[in-house]
């Protein structure tokens, strides 16, 4: 299986490398991992190439560095992917960004959502009318998939746990952060700022909390119902 996966910036680099890896267990000689056009240059160093060349299994990360360049850079690259032996291309990015805000406001609302998605993806499907590339959205961000797997917080320092998060920084385990959250950033940064440290897209704060997921952390969210946007990314990615 050979799998391009473009992603609107690092926070999403980091997942991804750390998903692949993790349901690999790492082992060299099943999977290949490369990542491509990382920033900053600590980035880079962390999510370095990792596999043999010999692996049946690759996946190329490439990271867009926006959110509307996800599609755009798919565009660009599609034909060389095809011609290079790719079986499929995933993007991933977000739906919270300035155009959904401009269309519909600072509102969580499904249908909005639905009809977002909707207008970004029907014009891939005229392009590439043979299911090649599928565009998924972390709702209303890849955050929200951090909230949801909630037990890692307590990684990062022992006050954080269920009771720690709703007390602290006022972030229920036991909701769907999908659905609860129009900006999930914001709960992540309240987190941190609950323990005297900050949370603003920084790579050293990024690895922080991914270096820490397992594969039983990404199990637990696939089969959890929170979170839907993971599973159709997971799927995409690992089954379609």
């Amino acid at each position: 299986m050979k799998v391009a996966i473009y992603v609107e910036g690092i926070t999403e680099a980091g997942f991804v490398y750390q998903l692949i890896g993790e349901k690999y267990q790492w082992d060299w000689t099943k999977v290949q991992i490369e990542c491509l056009n990382l920033d900053p240059q600590e980035a880079a160093n962390d999510l370095r190439g990792f596999g043999s060349d010999d692996a049946p299994d690759y996946f190329l990360i490439y990271d867009s560095g926006s959110d509307t360049s996800v599609v755009s850079d798919i565009h660009g690259r599609f034909q060389g992917h095809m011609d290079q032996g790719f079986n499929k291309v995933v993007g991933l990015r977000d739906v919270y960004s300035e155009r959904y805000i401009e269309l519909y406001g600072r509102h969580l609302d499904q249908q909005n959502i639905a009809q977002f998605i909707k207008d970004i993806q029907e014009p891939l499907d005229e392009f590439d009318n043979t299911g090649f590339i599928r565009v998924r959205f972390a709702v209303m961000e890849t955050e929200a998939w951090l909230l949801a797997l909630s037990d890692v917080f307590q990684k990062i320092d022992n006050s954080l746990d269920a009771d720690g998060l709703i007390t602290k920084a006022g972030v229920d385990v036991n909701c769907d952060p999908q659905i609860a959250y129009f900006h999930p950033y914001a709960k992540l940064e309240a987190i941190f700022k609950s323990i005297g440290k900050s949370y603003s897209k920084h790579w050293r704060e990024i690895k922080e909390i991914v270096f820490k997921l397992k594969w039983t952390d990404f199990e637990a969210l696939y089969i959890s119902g929170k979170c839907q946007s993971f599973r159709e990314f997971y799927d995409s990615v690992f089954l379609w």
